[in-house]
């Protein structure tokens, strides 16, 4: 029976073995051009991945900042609710104002009082340099009449009393005018110089200016266009200064925060279109523009920095940040501050030029 089926192989015509050789032939020559095409696909996806590096570690972002009170107080007023968009200058909430619209008036009636005393203490000044004027004119006319008399009671024109009185009274005169001359500097004193003068004012208009101040933050407002968000104020809350007391996102200027891979960042430079997407909205898809590339790593300053000595080390290829600036929002698809994205950056064109 062996030999009976080794010659039935062996008497197989060459019409038989021609098809099953072509068969053969055409399987290695399609496994090769699918295993090029292969070949050549993984090239081209890997070139397309080199000059458009993508990451989905990135996230929306923009300035922030914690609204605060600058002076303590009850809630008197609140203009906003959650999540509300608003202008700048638009008013958030108001505390109660009475004791700082007193401190304002008496600060302010103090600025008065100060000003009053000023003047007054002219007045005397000038009350007591007129004295003292008219006082010498007194002592001029006193030693006139002295000096006259003399020579007339030495000629017995007049009496020896009458020279005694002339002499009195000039001496009296040069004492009162001695008097007056040291309450004078004594006026000059009290009223001050003008460096002192100038002091008392500028105190006195810097505790108005500060009662001023005061008054008006007790209506906090809007520091710029954006969004009120985890607000849960309400009237009578007392709050204090410094409190932070819910965050305002700024509506004028977004960003994306992505963390590549440090070996996909080599090629990525500032100015280069970059392609978005944010999770929220699917498929739409944004505009920006490589705005900065990280100086260091996303972990080099975190709390706990990798700092590995040990033998046993692995090591892990670390993400470099990268700002990328949005283009004008869209109104029917507003950003989310912390928002998941997708970014992919096209390193095939030349930068765009960077504005100074």
């Amino acid at each position: 029976m062996g030999d009976d089926s080794g010659s039935k192989q062996d008497d197989a015509s060459p019409d038989e073995k021609g098809p099953s050789r072509l068969r053969e032939g055409l399987i290695v020559v399609i496994a090769l051009l699918v295993g090029g095409a292969l070949l050549f696909g993984i090239y081209i996806y890997w070139n397309f991945e080199r000059d458009h590096p993508a990451t989905d570690n990135a996230y929306l972002n923009a300035n922030y900042v914690w609204i605060s009170p600058q002076v303590d107080g009850q809630v008197a007023d609140v203009h906003v609710i959650n999540n509300q968009r608003v202008k700048k200058g638009d008013k958030l909430f108001a505390l109660d104002s009475r004791l700082y619209d007193a401190q304002l008036n008496d600060a302010q009636a103090n600025l008065v009082l100060v000003r009053q005393q000023i003047e007054a203490g002219k007045a005397k000044v000038d009350a007591a340099k007129a004295m003292v004027a008219e006082q010498k004119a007194a002592v001029n006319t006193a030693q006139e009449v002295a000096k006259r008399t003399k020579p007339l009671v030495q000629e017995d024109v007049q009496t020896v009393l009458q020279g005694i009185q002339a002499e009195n009274n000039l001496i009296e005169a040069r004492a009162k005018l001695e008097t007056l001359q040291a309450e004078l500097v004594v006026a000059e004193k009290e009223y001050g110089t003008p460096e002192t003068i100038n002091a008392q004012i500028e105190q006195a208009q810097a505790a108005v200016d500060e009662a001023q101040l005061n008054m008006d933050w007790t209506t906090i407002i809007a520091p710029a266009d954006g969004y009120v968000t985890n607000f849960s104020l309400r009237r009578g809350d007392v709050v204090q200064s410094g409190d932070d007391l819910f965050p305002f996102v700024e509506s004028d200027r977004w960003w994306i925060d992505a963390n590549f891979k440090e070996t996909n960042v080599d090629r990525i430079k500032p100015g280069q279109p970059v392609s978005i997407t944010i999770d929220m909205y699917g498929d739409k898809e944004f505009s920006g523009t490589v705005e900065s590339i990280g100086a260091s790593s996303s972990a080099s300053f975190s709390l706990l920095p990798a700092q590995n000595t040990t033998g046993n080390w692995v090591k892990v290829t670390q993400r470099i940040p990268v700002r990328i600036s949005l283009e004008e929002t869209d109104p029917d698809y507003p950003f989310r501050l912390g928002a998941s994205s997708s970014v992919e950056v096209n390193t095939d064109d030349p930068p765009a030029a960077q504005s100074q």
